[in-house]
């Protein structure tokens, strides 16, 4: 599910705070913060959807398409995706 702005803004200063610059795969620190998104969390088989309690938040490079996940509860955004989205 795509971020709001509201949780983009929140992601890139989190980012920036922990001095979360460059790709680690190529150097670059061409983030493509428009698409973060919240992905639901790698579940086992049989295991209930944990929409709120599993989920990440992704982010791809610009460069390279390196794909960076970071636990939303850490982030601070687990619990807030619905918001303003009438979910």
């Amino acid at each position: 599910m795509p971020l709001s702005p509201a949780q983009r803004q929140h992601l890139e200063e989190w980012m920036r705070s922990k001095a979360i610059f460059q790709c680690p795969a190529c150097g670059d620190n061409r983030w493509r913060l428009d698409e973060a998104a919240y992905v639901r969390a790698l579940l086992e088989e049989g295991e209930p959807d944990l929409t709120e309690s599993g989920g990440v938040v992704k982010i791809p490079c610009d460069t390279c398409g390196y794909v960076s996940l970071f636990d939303a509860e850490t982030v601070g955004i687990r619990g807030s995706w619905s918001q303003g989205r009438d979910l």
